[in-house]
């Protein structure tokens, strides 16, 4: 079982709607040319000029994670002394 980061870690996109900012997950950002505002319902183009930075974080944000090599610590782990 894996946990894939860019699923869990989140990042806050403005809707320019409302004008509040809302989580969204990495992958979310990512992988979708809109995203529906959670308090108002109103469309968020991640095509607009104004996310490009935005954009541009995450992806190299997900790239760093998905080049990483795999680790897991255990909660139970304990070095030897």
């Amino acid at each position: 079982m894996s946990l894939d980061a860019g699923r869990v870690l989140n990042r806050s996109v403005l809707c320019p709607h409302c004008n509040e900012a809302y989580l969204f997950t990495l992958r979310a950002i990512a992988g979708n040319p809109e995203l529906r505002c959670h308090g108002c319902g109103g469309s968020i183009r991640l095509s607009d000029r104004a996310y490009e930075p935005l954009l541009s974080d995450v992806r190299n944000t997900l790239d760093e994670i998905d080049s990483a090599p795999p680790s897991f610590v255990s909660a139970h782990y304990r070095p030897a002394v």
